[in-house]
């Protein structure tokens, strides 16, 4: 069936004027962000610190004191460490920025938080949703700022997308279906893709697909889960997965399907239905672009409002991982958290990081399972 389209409104916001720049004097109380890791996702992290108005990389930490070193210099940044602890516990720093493997998440998270020290975790948070408890209980009790790296909340297209939803524009939402793959490096069987603990499809970038429930079903409660996948390597390979709310005062569960696989690349997109019409994240939706939003006028008839919100300039153009230039709406987003004497980011809070670790617990244990 072709829909044909009654009218098409098109909206692009001007991509962020952004050119590399050094801090100077001039520059009045920046956030200095600490790093723990020398790897290639807190270096795309860097990357965007350096290009965000108002931050500061001062500090990184590697187990190697030379690797840090290296680190440090190519990204301008005044101290390196070979031992963790000199980062968390430096006047110099404001907040810590974990980007470890996942396996070593919970442990530097706590002992920052131990230490009084603002802290976000590249996801996931922890391993597992009793570790994430914990950390999150230990924020509470020493009122520190923590927040899991859930970047994609913080781009201006999903902000819009929330806004929809609670408008009312598309309707009670009926379900959401997304996907998200990469190809693993199945010649190499030591990539930390393939630990037995924090390896896997599912805690690589199931969380994406697993956060979108509480953006469709801001007010439901989590039903059940219900995951089936396939085993490689004693990890969780491929996964199709499907999630149930119950919606406040509505007699239908509101449903969240999605697969994601070590297998393919993937589309990446995602799709929340309405009774009303429908809203479309383009791919790959983890940095979302551009947001579609298709209202109904009759059967097989819809408007189409579009919105573009593109990536800032880039004055690196390589990366480690594509679309990390935006990182640096989170870097914002914590920034001025922190300003405002928040614990939490609104964009994604505590309870969404506990709802997200409770649904990739049961993932991977259904489908590991199956796998046994």
């Amino acid at each position: 069936q072709v829909h044909t389209v009654a009218k098409m409104l098109h909206y692009k916001a001007a991509a962020p004027m952004v050119t590399r720049r050094l801090f100077s004097s001039q520059q009045l109380n920046p956030i200095k962000w600490g790093i723990l890791s020398a790897g290639r996702i807190a270096s795309d992290y860097a990357k965007a610190i350096t290009i965000t108005d108002g931050a500061v990389a001062s500090a990184v930490a590697a187990r190697c004191p030379t690797k840090a070193k290296e680190f440090a210099t190519l990204h301008g940044i005044d101290k390196s460490y070979g031992c963790y602890h000199d980062v968390i516990n430096s006047p110099e720093v404001d907040v810590v920025y974990i980007a470890t493997t996942a396996d070593h998440h919970f442990e530097w998270a706590k002992q920052s938080l131990l230490a009084g020290k603002p802290t976000v975790v590249e996801k996931p948070m922890t391993l597992r949703l009793a570790d994430t408890k914990e950390l999150i209980d230990l924020a509470r009790q020493n009122n520190t700022f923590l927040m899991e790296g859930m970047w994609t909340r913080c781009f201006p297209a999903m902000h819009k997308l929330r806004q929809i939803i609670a408008a009312g524009e598309l309707g009670r939402i009926v379900y959401c279906q997304g996907d998200f793959g990469w190809k693993f490096p199945t010649n190499n069987l030591d990539d930390r893709i393939w630990y037995k603990e924090s390896g896997g499809v599912t805690l690589d970038i199931g969380m994406y697909c697993a956060q979108i429930g509480r953006v469709a079903f801001p007010s439901a409660s989590l039903k059940d889960v219900r995951a089936t996948g396939t085993v490689k390597n004693g990890v969780d390979y491929s996964v199709m997965a499907t999630v149930r709310y119950q919606q406040e005062d509505e007699a239908e569960d509101g449903l969240l399907q999605f697969a994601v696989t070590g297998a393919a690349n993937t589309e990446e997109r995602l799709v929340i239905q309405g009774t009303k019409g429908r809203a479309i994240l383009d791919a790959p939706f983890h940095v979302p672009e551009r947001l579609r939003v298709s209202k109904d006028q009759g059967r097989g008839e819809t408007e189409e409002i579009v919105y573009d919100y593109p990536l800032p300039n880039d004055p690196f153009g390589v990366w480690n991982n594509p679309g990390s230039i935006g990182f640096y709406h989170q870097i914002n987003e914590v920034g001025k958290a922190l300003k405002e004497g928040r614990n939490e980011c609104d964009s994604y809070t505590w309870n969404d990081s506990l709802e997200v670790a409770l649904i990739v617990d049961e993932i991977v244990d259904q489908v590991r399972g199956e796998g046994k």
